[in-house]
């Protein structure tokens, strides 16, 4: 098994806690093109989510240390694409990328736009988080994290949107 998909399989049944998990999920982008992503997941209990039916897209990715600007930038395009396309199911989705790709930019200039212009593009990350466990980041705030549930997703919906608003 790739290290990747190590990765994915232990987060993902590790994260089966707290949310069902559809595995291997293709779906059709606005261009044409069939696409799969490595996961869509949804809340066991929703009840504390904005949303009705709160659903995202995961997309793991193995990075090493100093990954360079290509890498960087083409991990980016591809999760930016899945927000583009018609999930099976499920419909057009917010996508979490793990590792968190903003690690490496942490130490440039721009690194917190960076997260924040990504997320109003419907990417974010999934990531473990110093004294909350695994968490769900958008704009640079917690959605979701595993010590205190729906946090940001209590007053925001993770549904997927077109344009500013």
């Amino acid at each position: 098994m790739h290290k990747t998909e190590e990765r994915a399989e232990w987060a993902l049944s590790y994260l089966g806690q707290w949310f069902h998990v559809d595995r291997e999920v293709w779906g059709a982008h606005c261009g044409g093109r069939r696409l799969r992503i490595d996961a869509v997941m949804k809340p066991r209990d929703a009840s504390a989510w904005k949303d009705d039916a709160p659903v995202f897209g995961v997309e793991f990715k193995l990075t090493t240390a100093g990954s360079d600007t290509r890498e960087f930038t083409s991990w980016v395009a591809q999760a930016v694409d899945y927000t583009h396309v018609y999930w099976q199911g499920y419909g057009r989705l917010k996508i979490f990328t793990c590792p968190s790709p903003f690690v490496a930019l942490a130490e440039r200039d721009g690194g917190d736009l960076m997260a924040r212009m990504l997320g109003q593009l419907g990417v974010g990350e999934l990531s473990p988080i110093q004294h909350r466990g695994w968490a769900l980041l958008l704009n640079d705030h917690v959605v979701w994290c595993e010590a205190d549930g729906p946090v940001a997703a209590k007053q925001w919906s993770i549904r997927s949107r077109v344009g500013s608003r």
